[in-house]
């Protein structure tokens, strides 16, 4: 389906408008938690589930709605969403009990899981090639900003009024539905036969078992995410209608696009994860100045995201994501070198890494489209952002593990020792997974580009 500029246009506002609310919806209830805890009288760990569950399904719903995307089409699944997204928010909110909140909980997880795999979808379907780049750099800014304005808006409704409210918040999203209605496009692309639905409980189970394994470091849960991903496995060759194609994995660029996002969400993830503890732990700094230390670099990199993405489409991926890495790559040997030292610089040398990461997510997104066939661009871009889900649950159990070896003095010879060394190691650590993808770069797009050029100047010999 071919679509104007306006109406290309028009799609991106109304999915800059609708993201938010999904990004939102995971930050901000991070603040509400003691406050949940006090009201019904439960643990930490307890209410923690209040957002761990909603996290696990969303993990699973990025990849169910791509592949419903390529069956049902766009516009029934995001009204889907939305529909149950409001409700959720609506028994959230009225919730007397731990257990009616979590019911809820769940039912929003299962309509905000709708956004981030949409979002993918979208802009890898129905937006020209030309300015699909600048799309997804919208997209990823609107993101990036929505990830610090979550945390404030949950401290300022919670301190000021009550956590429901946050929830009060979410059913604002229903504004966005006559909108979807009249722009979203309803292609439903021809597929052969029905979906695998013991396919989609295999991997549902897969993915519950896994998140759930890494979230309690339980090597049993593991175990049995392994077992039934096999049985997946075997399920999907011997399937006349598979649920996830394999062969879209014989594409190396695909792969490869997929590792190197994965990578890239972790360390950024890592990054928002560790940093307000070094704050906390190093510099004895409260919530609201850690929060200014960690709005200039989501403020600079949500305005230039979109440029990134526009540089994309004018010079190609490889251009953007040479320039991102190599920003990544110093910005994190500066953090590493910096920790112990002034706080704000700190906060400077974080914009180096969030304007890496949003110029290179994009430019990644808009490589593994380009490399997926139409009719499967759906599950595609499902496994594209369940990849980045269980990147950042894998990193985030091991650097909160790792967080506890404070007594390790730092790697990087020009890092304050002490304390601060631990954080130092861990900056360092990013630092050398982006130099693996800076590696993997190399391999995939200038590699084979250098082969071509020696093999035309042996046939000229």
């Amino acid at each position: 389906m071919n679509l104007s500029v306006a109406q290309e246009t028009q799609l991106i506002r109304l999915l800059c408008f609708i993201v938010p609310f999904a990004v939102i919806n995971s930050y901000m209830l991070n603040v509400a938690l003691p406050d949940i805890s006090v009201q019904f009288g439960i643990t930490s760990s307890t209410s923690s589930w209040v957002v761990t569950v909603s996290g696990i399904i969303s993990a699973l719903g990025t990849l169910l709605y791509g592949k419903l995307a390529d069956h049902f089409g766009i516009k029934n699944l995001a009204t889907f969403g939305v529909l149950m997204f409001f409700s959720g928010s609506i028994l959230c909110f009225l919730a007397p009990s731990y257990l009616l909140l979590i019911m809820g909980r769940v039912i929003q997880g299962i309509g905000v899981s709708s956004i981030p795999s949409l979002a993918m979808v979208i802009p890898a379907r129905y937006i020209n090639a030309e300015r699909r780049g600048k799309a997804l750099g919208m997209i990823a800014s609107t993101m990036a900003f929505s990830g610090v304005i979550g945390p404030i808006l949950g401290g300022i409704l919670t301190g000021y009024f009550h956590w429901r409210y946050l929830f009060l918040f979410s059913m604002c999203i229903i504004l966005a539905l006559p909108f979807i209605r009249k722009w979203f496009p309803n292609v439903v692309h021809k597929q052969d036969g029905m979906i695998d639905i013991s396919s989609a409980g295999l991997i549902a189970v897969f993915i519950i078992s896994l998140m759930e394994a890494i979230t309690l470091l339980n090597l049993w849960l593991l175990i049995v995410s392994i077992c039934f991903f096999v049985f997946f496995l075997i399920r999907q060759k011997h399937s006349a209608h598979p649920f996830i194609p394999l062969d879209l994995f014989r594409n190396a660029s695909y792969r490869h696009g997929i590792f190197m996002g994965a990578l890239n969400t972790s360390t950024n993830f890592g990054v928002f994860l560790i940093t307000p503890l070094l704050f906390n732990q190093v510099y004895g700094l409260k919530g609201h100045w850690i929060g200014l230390l960690l709005v200039p670099a989501a403020f600079i990199s949500a305005l230039l995201g979109k440029y990134g993405g526009f540089l994309a489409d004018q010079k190609g991926s490889r251009y953007v994501l040479t320039i991102s890495i190599m920003v990544l790559s110093v910005g994190f040997l500066l953090l590493s070198t910096s920790v112990g030292y002034a706080s704000w610089s700190i906060s400077i040398c974080l914009i180096l890494t969030e304007v890496g990461y949003i110029f290179m997510q994009p430019s990644l997104a808009n490589w593994v489209s380009r490399n997926l066939p139409q009719e499967h661009s759906g599950i595609g871009m499902g496994v594209y952002s369940l990849s980045n889900f269980l990147s950042i649950a894998v990193c985030g159990a091991v650097i909160t593990t790792v967080v506890e070896f404070d007594k390790l003095p730092p790697l990087n010879p020009l890092a304050a020792s002490g304390q601060s060394g631990i954080y130092s190691n861990i900056y360092f650590g990013f630092f050398v997974l982006t130099l693996l993808n800076l590696l993997f770069l190399y391999k995939f797009m200038y590699r084979p580009e250098r082969k071509l050029i020696d093999t035309f100047k042996q046939t000229k010999i």
